[in-house]
């Protein structure tokens, strides 16, 4: 999603709400067996502040379905991920602004990436299966020592 701040300036606006389904996305999934599941949904605020800085903030939705990492079940998890950015012209540590435009992909990329969790479950106490005969301990019991 790209804003172009010239139009927000000749709107006379310095604020804007956004939403968007994001759907252009390949390999922001590390986990094995997993994918992340289309839209990825992006709610957020967009304001200029002072010498042309924009801040944005809001939060990402998506769905991670795969495996369970304990039982190799179908697993699904509702990510809920809040950011908060900064997108500058001369700021390194900041996104960039390029051409008055604010490109919101890579900062949507990055912040999936970093949130993404170590492993997914098909709920917290899953018990995984037996290491000796492969059952599912969340369905049945085994009498391996």
């Amino acid at each position: 999603m790209v804003i172009d701040l010239k139009k927000l300036k000749t709107a006379g606006k310095t604020e804007l709400d956004f939403y968007f389904d994001y759907e252009e996305f390949e390999d922001l999934c590390s986990l094995p067996d997993c994918e992340i599941q289309k839209p990825i949904k992006v709610f957020g605020r967009l304001e200029v502040i002072s010498g042309g800085t924009v801040y944005v903030d809001g939060e990402i939705n998506f769905l991670l379905k795969g495996a369970c990492s304990r039982c190799l079940e179908e697993a699904v998890k509702e990510m809920v991920v809040p950011f908060s950015e900064t997108f500058d012209k001369e700021d390194e540590m900041a996104y960039e602004i390029i051409n008055d435009k604010v490109d919101l992909t890579k900062m949507v990329n990055d912040v999936v990436i970093v949130e993404m969790p170590y492993s997914l479950l098909c709920k917290e106490d899953c018990k995984g299966l037996c290491p000796v005969c492969g059952k599912n301990l969340n369905k049945e019991t085994c009498n391996c020592k």
